[in-house]
């Protein structure tokens, strides 16, 4: 084996890295610049005197530039001391890349060729599963149909099985991104602007529990349960949801008091579900299915008319915060992460107004030290599911409360499906508007983790349509059981806090070698996902269900 072999061993990489050889006839400065730090300087890497090989992530385009002065940040227009600046075309992993730098002059190479098939491990096992959950459905549905005319399927006539399959299509596309995702970026949360498929999970979440919100307390009302019991359920739930976010936040650590994580993903569902539930036990106008009023058309938003008010006022309200309150040392209506974004100008502003409103709330210790700006603007702690984003989070969850009152409204299915259309499309449509069709400088950017409103706009649009879809093939057409989602959907709890609490046990996850490729990232987090599944089946066969 020769110098080379050894030294560009791909065994020694992790995933998406690639390895870069500078060399050099003086004393020079490397600095990098990834594509996904918008408005960022050149970070310093490291210094190479002759030769230099170092190991370099391959997850987003990056420029090189070699400098004879030392700073740990330079701007991208400051080209003083510079000497070149180089930009690999095809930078992806396993690749071997080669900067040569005499005199003034720089040239770059491609060594070895990255991966020619990166995306091949994601392609495969999409089919895959998809064959496997065809055949599936193609003999539960056979057995479907010959149980059709006995009193359990009738029961289960009753209950729309695309509720429970959409919401069993999101838990298990959470498990399966906490899983790591294959590794891939195209589907994990985007860093700061952007919408990924796992960005739009946890919204989806939410505004499929706002759908269930109505039919539950109809249900509750026309069993003459009284409006305080109905209260008394909501803030148990509310406060059993909150103390289990909290015990999560305390896995894998000891929890140290004074830096404790007080908010997250089940502590927003607490906060919104206790918001909304008794907005719509107050204040819903009329809770009768199948009747038109004066209204005809418009009686589902009639029916909420009072909570719509209180809504916009809400986002009005919300949205003067963000925009116009003066937030000390940093720009009023600053939307930006902070830290490195602006060439550092901004540096400890990140999330602007819901930034500031947080750590003044929680403090800065009780925040998630590590949000997804941190890896690349080096932000610093940001809470992504804290206070103040969760009034736009009561917001998601009462669009859905909307698309429940039209179940409850009108019993046609095509009129069903033709409203949730027309609300997903107007929504849709208002989210584009917002961040004007663009990611970075709409006027509100499209932010998970500001949960804006164009990411609140598109996110729901997409559930109304995709609802759509569901409600047609599984309880309008019945062609399709909802099979496999509905079983991880009618435990979606348990699943969730399960694959929280075995995040690293066996045999949900393992190592193979030095897992730093995708097929076998991917294989493993397809196997802790469909093991979830099949537990989830399970209880379903066993008719156990955990409810809060």
């Amino acid at each position: 084996m020769d110098n080379d072999e050894m030294t560009f061993n791909t065994n020694n990489l992790g995933i998406d890295e690639a390895f870069v050889k500078i060399t050099t006839d003086s004393f020079i400065h490397l600095y990098k610049l990834v594509d996904e730090c918008y408005k960022c300087p050149f970070t310093y890497v490291d210094y190479v005197n002759d030769t230099r090989v170092l190991k370099a992530s391959t997850k987003f385009g990056t420029s090189f530039r070699l400098y004879t002065r030392k700073e740990p940040f330079i701007g991208d227009k400051d080209v003083q001391d510079m000497v070149c600046e180089v930009r690999p075309r095809n930078f992806g992993p396993f690749g071997v890349y080669d900067i040569q730098n005499f005199g003034s002059n720089c040239t770059i190479a491609t060594k070895k060729s990255p991966t020619s098939q990166f995306y091949l491990p994601l392609y495969v096992t999409a089919l895959v599963l998809f064959i496997i959950t065809l055949i599936w459905n193609i003999a539960t549905s056979k057995g479907f149909r010959k149980e059709g005319n006995d009193d359990q399927s009738e029961k289960r006539s009753k209950r729309l099985a695309s509720l429970d399959a959409f919401r069993g299509m999101c838990i298990v596309l959470m498990i399966f991104v906490n899983d790591g995702s294959g590794g891939y970026e195209i589907i994990d949360h985007t860093t700061w602007n952007g919408l990924h498929l796992a960005d739009v999970l946890f919204p989806w979440f939410l505004w499929i529990m706002g759908v269930c919100i109505p039919i539950s307390i109809k249900s509750q009302i026309k069993r003459k349960v009284r409006r305080w019991k109905i209260l008394t359920t909501i803030v148990q739930r509310s406060l059993i949801l909150f103390i289990l976010g909290l015990m999560l936040n305390s896995i894998g650590k000891v929890a140290q008091l004074e830096t404790f994580r007080l908010f997250g993903v089940l502590q927003r569902f607490s906060v919104s579900y206790f918001v909304v539930s008794t907005l719509v036990t107050l204040l819903m106008v009329d809770l009768r299915s199948g009747r038109y009023n004066f209204c005809g058309p418009l009686t589902d938003v009639v029916n909420l008319s009072i909570i719509w008010v209180l809504m916009v006022l809400l986002v009005a309200g919300q949205t003067y915060l963000v925009f116009f309150y003066p937030v000390p040392n940093c720009p009023t209506g600053y939307l930006g992460p902070g830290g490195l974004h602006q060439d550092k100008m901004y540096e400890h502003c990140i999330g602007g107004f819901s930034g500031y409103f947080d750590k003044l709330v929680l403090r800065k210790e009780h925040l998630f030290q590590n949000p997804t700006a941190n890896q690349i603007y080096h932000s610093g702690p940001f809470e992504p599911e804290g206070p103040f984003g969760c009034l736009l989070t009561i917001f998601q969850v009462f669009l859905g409360v909307q698309a429940g009152v039209i179940i409850l409204t009108f019993s046609d299915g095509f009129k069903r499906i033709k409203r949730w259309l027309i609300w997903g499309v107007v929504v849709f449509i208002f989210g584009v508007v917002l961040c004007q069709g663009r990611i970075e400088g709409g006027w509100i950017p499209i932010n998970k983790n500001l949960w804006s409103l164009s990411f609140v706009f598109l996110t729901s649009g997409l559930a109304f349509l995709l609802f759509s879809l569901f409600y047609y093939l599984i309880d309008h057409l019945r062609c399709w059981t909802g099979s496999p989602f509905i079983y991880p959907g009618m435990n979606s709890i348990l699943l969730y806090i399960g694959h929280e609490v075995a995040y690293d046990l066996f045999p949900w996850h393992w190592r193979f070698g030095p897992m730093n490729n995708h097929l076998i990232v991917m294989l493993e987090a397809v196997w802790g996902t469909l093991l979830w599944v099949l537990i989830s089946y399970v209880l379903y066969k066993k008719k156990i269900f955990l409810k809060l």
